[in-house]
């Protein structure tokens, strides 16, 4: 069924949500990719945004789906694998173009909040597997189309990181050049987990990513990679200021665990990055901000604390005797996430982020990306 419904259509997608067990899907959506001709856009939470030989995977769709191109490029058809992918212009771009929409779902979740499934396939890797290789490749240009407007995006993108102060999406994606393979991610809700889905890019080594994406917010964010960290696993937690101080007991979960207590080849080995924006803005980037009086919009959907948050790690590392690093450019942290170590405790890094410029850098972003890719029109199938 797979292979027929595949087979009939030339400008489709492969779209990978976030997955638990991502890693037992690599070979079977690669050999699926490959012989439709379709590309991947896949979130890091998939396990699936790493270089794959012969296969489009993108590193910037989020950013690409909000652009006239990608309305000028619509698709034939989604075949989707995985949880509800994080990607709001995803969601919207499908709405919008209404493909034919296949639904991978072994575990029979139907989590289709658009109701745009319109085959849907209880089904594994096995026949992924299989349909893939009942295809008949054939050489469309619809998947160097997306490669070249992916790294038209990329190329903007870094045109604009490069060049102005360290603030949250140059941090994401410094996760993505500076961890090492055998260390995992966690992922907080908020902005966080939307900076990694937008900037963090494929690598040849992979780079496991957890969330609990929908579960409880920014609760608990800190315990859950704790507990990741306490299998033996040494692991990043990329984290806001709000959740960091929701979750001040995970580090005290941490304060306990002995760095040699647990099995595995790091130990317990822990490094939270805290990006203090004052207080949570993630709403100042909903179309309300700018339009409701200021004051009662920092009253109603701001937090901002008393005390940054390198002054709460500063004391709290004095008493529970962890590291305390505060940084301000993408060199230090690229030197604390790329160097050895291992068995080392807990790590908290702490970045102070203007709020004012990371949300107009966010809309510099998707301006320079749209920019990008605006000569790139759609040519003939």
């Amino acid at each position: 069924m797979l292979r027929d419904w595949a087979a009939a259509h030339e400008r489709g997608v492969v779209a990978a949500g976030p997955m638990w067990d991502g890693d037992r899907w690599v070979e079977a959506v690669a050999e699926f990719c490959r012989a439709s001709g379709w590309p991947l856009l896949a979130e890091p939470c998939s396990q699936l945004r790493r270089e794959l030989d012969g296969v489009v995977v993108t590193d910037h769709h989020d950013l690409l789906l909000r652009t006239a191109w990608a309305d000028a490029e619509p698709p034939d058809a989604v075949l989707r694998i995985g949880g509800a992918p994080t990607s709001k212009p995803l969601r919207l771009w499908i709405e919008r173009h209404r493909p034919a929409f296949a639904f991978v779902d072994p575990a029979s979740t139907w989590t289709d909040a658009s109701f745009s499934v319109s085959l849907h396939l209880p089904v594994g890797p096995d026949a992924v597997a299989d349909a893939a290789g009942k295809l008949a490749a054939g050489e469309s240009g619809w998947a160097r189309r997306w490669a070249d407007a992916d790294a038209r995006a990329g190329s903007a993108i870094d045109g604009v990181l490069d060049t102005e102060p360290l603030l949250e999406a140059g941090v994401a994606r410094q996760l993505g050049r500076s961890l090492p393979a055998e260390r995992a991610l966690y992922v907080s809700n908020s902005m966080p987990v939307r900076d990694v889905d937008s900037y963090l890019r494929a690598r040849r080594e992979s780079l496991t990513v957890h969330a609990h994406r929908g579960a409880s917010g920014i609760d608990g964010v800190i315990s859950a990679a704790t507990g990741v960290a306490a299998s033996g696993t040494p692991t990043t937690v990329l984290v806001g200021d709000l959740a960091f101080r929701h979750d001040i007991g995970g580090l005290v979960g941490a304060f306990d665990t002995e760095p040699a207590a647990h099995g595995g080849p790091g130990g317990f080995d822990l490094t939270v990055v805290v990006v203090d924006n004052g207080g949570g803005t993630i709403f100042s980037f909903l179309p309300a901000y700018g339009i409701v009086d200021p004051e009662a919009f920092d009253r109603l959907l701001t937090t901002p604390p008393r005390r940054s948050s390198a002054e709460l790690a500063s004391g709290l590392s004095a008493a529970m005797g962890f590291e305390h690093h505060h940084i301000e450019s993408r060199d230090e942290l690229h030197a604390l996430l790329s160097g050895p170590g291992s068995n080392r405790g807990v790590r908290v890094i702490t970045i102070d982020i203007d709020a004012d410029a990371n949300r107009d850098q966010h809309r510099r972003l998707a301006d320079a990306v749209a920019t990008a890719v605006g000569d790139a029109g759609p040519s003939s199938p």
